[in-house]
């Protein structure tokens, strides 16, 4: 069992777009937590709380662990008293992609990183496959996405378009326009810019 803390403890990562989502959403519930960038591939100490040992981890004021991004938004929400009777499942929909293409750009650059004689060239083509289906759909859900108050759903869509910037190519702004005009207006709101990702 981890030592009691205060307040939930968020561990993150510098350039994960699922930290980044839970921190700006935890954020933006006005949630009172800590949030600790760490180096994953160094954190053995994560191992007993996240068998895993993947981030976002939410270590709570008892010592518990929650994981897994959508655990996360679910008890910020809870925490916030939202409204959880209020179901919308094309939203929920909607958010699975946008979470589904991180994804993928997140294997995507694990594939990269290999050398060239060790990458999987069918599955990097697949990804790339993958991700391009992906924004494509999300432009075409893009009235439905940005209509509205500021929540989780274009927190989740805003850091998965980003991290497609980051890491794969930002091509797609020639062909999803409606996204990419929203982007630019969202992507200029303090949080956004303060956890964007560098390197």
């Amino acid at each position: 069992m981890a030592s009691m803390n205060k307040v939930p403890l968020l561990y993150g990562g510098a350039t994960s777009p699922f930290s980044r989502m839970a921190k700006l959403y935890g954020d933006h519930l006005n949630l009172d937590f800590k949030y600790e960038l760490i180096d994953i591939y160094n954190a053995e100490f994560l191992d007993e709380l996240n068998p895993l040992r993947q981030i976002p981890t939410l270590i709570l004021d008892d010592g518990n662990a929650l994981f897994d991004s959508r655990t996360i938004f679910s008890y910020f929400e809870d925490q916030a008293g939202c409204d959880l009777t209020v179901l919308d499942f094309q939203q929920s929909t909607r958010i699975s992609l946008a979470l589904g293409m991180a994804d993928a750009c997140l294997q995507y650059r694990m594939e990269m990183m290999l050398s060239e004689n060790d990458r999987n060239e069918a599955k990097i083509l697949k990804l790339k496959a993958r991700m391009d289906r992906s924004v494509k759909k999300l432009n075409d859900w893009s009235d439905d996405i940005t209509a509205g108050k500021v929540r989780l759903e274009q927190f989740v869509v805003a850091c998965s378009l980003e991290y497609l910037d980051f890491r794969y190519t930002k091509n797609w702004r020639e062909e999803c326009g409606k996204l990419d005009a929203w982007l630019e207006v969202f992507s200029q709101r303090d949080d956004m810019i303060k956890t964007r990702p560098v390197g």
